[in-house]
């Protein structure tokens, strides 16, 4: 089936087939609240970054999902090529259809980009699909996955591929992803968006501040509003405001209107922009989630929206609810 959401304006392609909107947590999420409302300043971001190295460009997303972020930069702009890395089967391949079905210049990938080339075990969220990770204890859950490996280094070694843009976000295992391709930080000096979280009691942050300070990057994170404004170091968060954006130079002057253009095209990709879900389809999705159980509380969160009441919808990532 088809389900085409919006586009920004001022790109490539008006609109993006996200195929049957329920199959992963992004999707459903962007069916319900509109590809406007899910983590937007990241996107604008990403979105900024592609426009200035466009066209050809070699875009990286690590932990892609659905591949939402590597849609986006193939259907927006005129990459040279996206590679979308993603170890969960499922997500996997409704990546891979999505990539096709848009007939994008993009491939992905069933593996996890981790600091060694080989296998592990993917731990699977009971909560949201995209909150697996390969870092045990990440989710208390006792389902896993025994996935393939491969440390970036090795992967741009293989292809000759040198990313312009990563994009990084794997559930407190980027450290390792830093690791595994300081030869591919050093030599292409890519423009690094990197999920930063506080767990536990543990600051990745300053794991990632000690990784990078042989770079000489620069490091500006991305709350709601950014102030644009280096810091010093990374720090995570246990909340909202997760991402960073790790710059190999100072931001160039012209990128903050650039961000705050692609910022106010996203915020017009509402929900009431999105055509209407098909029922059975939605239905039977949910009862494959969750039984009945679900299918109430889908009904609920719909009856919310069309009333424009607050809804406790379900988890998109560690905390952060859709």
């Amino acid at each position: 089936m088809a389900y085409r959401i919006p586009l920004p304006d001022g790109g490539r392609l008006a609109d993006l087939d996200i195929l049957e909107p329920n199959s992963t947590a992004v999707q459903r999420f962007i069916r319900r609240q509109g590809l406007g409302a899910y983590e937007r300043s990241t996107a604008a971001t990403v979105l900024a970054l592609c426009e200035l190295h466009d066209p050809g460009f070699v875009f990286f997303d690590i932990g892609a999902n659905m591949g939402l972020y590597g849609a986006l930069a193939g259907s927006m702009f005129a990459p040279r090529m996206v590679h979308a890395f993603e170890p969960a089967p499922t997500a996997a391949a409704v990546a891979g259809r999505i990539m096709a079905k848009n007939r994008l210049s993009a491939e992905v990938f069933e593996m996890a980009v981790s600091d060694e080339t080989g296998s592990a075990a993917l731990h699977l969220s009971p909560v949201s699909d995209a909150s697996n990770s390969l870092v045990e204890g990440f989710r208390d859950t006792t389902d896993q996955v025994e996935v393939a490996t491969i440390r970036l280094d090795d992967h741009v070694a293989r292809t000759g591929l040198s990313p312009d843009i990563i994009k990084i976000d794997v559930e407190t295992h980027e450290p390792a992803v830093l690791r595994g391709a300081r030869a591919t930080i050093e030599s292409s000096r890519p423009a690094i968006v990197i999920e930063v979280l506080r767990r536990r009691g543990l600051d990745h942050g300053k794991e990632i501040t000690t990784l990078m300070e042989e770079f000489g990057y620069f490091y500006y994170e991305l709350p709601e509003s950014p102030v644009w404004e280096a810091r010093s170091a990374i720090s995570g968060s246990g909340t909202t405001d997760r991402d960073w954006l790790l710059l190999p130079d100072q931001l160039a002057p012209s990128f903050p209107a650039a961000w705050e253009r692609w910022n106010r095209r996203l915020i017009e990709c509402g929900p009431d922009r999105n055509p209407r879900a098909p029922i059975i389809p939605t239905v039977r999705a949910a009862l494959d989630r969750g039984g009945w159980r679900e299918v109430i509380a889908a009904g609920r969160r719909h009856l919310a929206s069309t009333r424009d009441e607050p809804t406790d919808d379900e988890p998109i990532r560690d905390g952060r609810s859709s």
